[in-house]
C-alpha cells in the first residue's frame, strides 16, 4: 500500500495521519450541519469535538502502550525511545473511546447539557470518521489480518509498510477494510435511527452494541499482536464482551419498556 503519500524535502505526508484527520473532519462536517436539531451553539460543539479528539488520541495511545508493553523493548529506555520514535502509529480504539467518553461526560455535565441527548447526537458521526481512519490503517499496513487463501486477500509489498517482512507478499485478510465497511453500515443505521423517535441514550447503546459485536468478530481475522489473550480472547474482544454486557444491563434496568398486564 502507501504508508507515505508524498515527500517534500524532509517532510512526509503519512497516509494514516491524513485519513485520521479526514475522518474527524467528516464527522464534524456531518454533525455541524445538524446543530439546530439539538440547539447546540457552535462554540460548545467545537469544544466537544476538540475534547473528543484529545481524549481519543491519549486514550488509544495509552491502551496500546499497556497491551504492547512487552514488545516495545527490553529496557525502560528502549521502550520509551520506541514510543517516541513511532508515536504516529500504534493506537487501540477502545482506549480512545473510553477516554473520550469520560472527558465528554465531564464537559457535558460542566456545561449542564442534557447528557444522553447530547451523546446520542455526537455518536452518530463517530463511525463515519472511524471508517475513514481505518482506510488510513490499510494504507499504512497496521492492524493487518491473518494470511488467507480467499479472493479477498490483499498483498502488501511496500518496504515502508507496517506489515512485518515475513508477511509481505502473502495474501492477508484486509481487516482494516472489513472494519471500515462495518463502520459505514453502522453509520447508516444510526443516521436513520436518530431520525426516528427514540429514548435518550438509545442511539448511544445501539452504537456501543453494534461496534463491539463487529469488533469481536473482526478480531478473529486479525494477524497483528494485540496484547496477551484473556480467557482465549484478545484484549479488544474481552473489552467488547464487557461493553455489550454493560449496554445490555443499562437497557434492561433503565430503558426497557415496562410490561403492562
Amino acid at each position: 500500500m502507501h504508508p507515505v503519500l508524498f515527500k517534500i524535502g524532509s517532510f512526509e505526508m503519512a497516509s494514516y495521519g491524513l485519513m485520521t484527520a479526514l475522518g474527524y473532519a467528516a464527522a464534524a462536517w456531518y454533525l455541524v450541519r445538524k446543530l439546530k436539531e439539538i440547539q447546540l451553539d457552535k462554540d460548545t460543539f467545537w469544544n466537544l469535538i476538540f475534547i473528543a479528539f484529545v481524549g481519543a488520541l491519549a486514550g488509544s495511545k495509552l491502551l496500546y502502550i499497556i497491551v504492547s508493553w512487552p514488545l516495545l523493548g527490553d529496557t525502560l529506555a528502549q521502550k520509551l525511545t520506541n514510543i517516541v520514535q513511532n508515536f504516529r502509529y500504534g493506537f487501540v480504539f477502545f482506549g480512545g473511546m473510553i477516554a473520550s467518553v469520560g472527558a465528554l461526560v465531564w464537559y457535558i455535565r460542566k456545561k449542564k447539557l442534557p447528557l444522553l441527548s447530547t451523546a446520542d447526537f455526537l455518536i452518530v458521526g463517530l463511525p463515519l470518521g472511524h471508517a475513514l481512519g481505518r482506510i488510513g490503517c490499510f494504507l499504512a499496513g497496521c492492524c493487518y489480518g491473518r494470511p488467507t487463501s480467499s479472493p479477498l486477500g490483499v498483498v502488501f509489498t511496500n518496504p515502508d509498510t507496517l506489515v512485518p517482512p515475513e508477511l509481505r507478499g502473502i495474501p492477508l485478510h484486509p481487516t482494516q477494510l472489513y472494519e471500515s465497511a462495518g463502520n459505514i453500515l453502522l453509520f447508516i443505521w444510526l443516521h436513520y435511527a436518530y431520525k426516528k423517535k427514540h429514548k435518550p441514550g438509545s442511539i448511544l447503546l445501539q452504537y456501543v452494541t453494534g461496534y463491539a459485536a463487529m469488533r469481536f468478530i473482526i478480531e478473529f481475522f486479525r494477524g497483528d499482536y494485540r496484547g496477551a489473550y484473556i480467557l482465549g480472547m484478545s484484549p479488544s474482544q474481552a473489552l467488547a464482551v464487557c461493553t455489550v454486557c454493560a449496554a445490555a444491563a443499562v437497557y434492561w434496568f433503565f430503558m426497557k419498556e415496562p410490561k403492562h398486564g
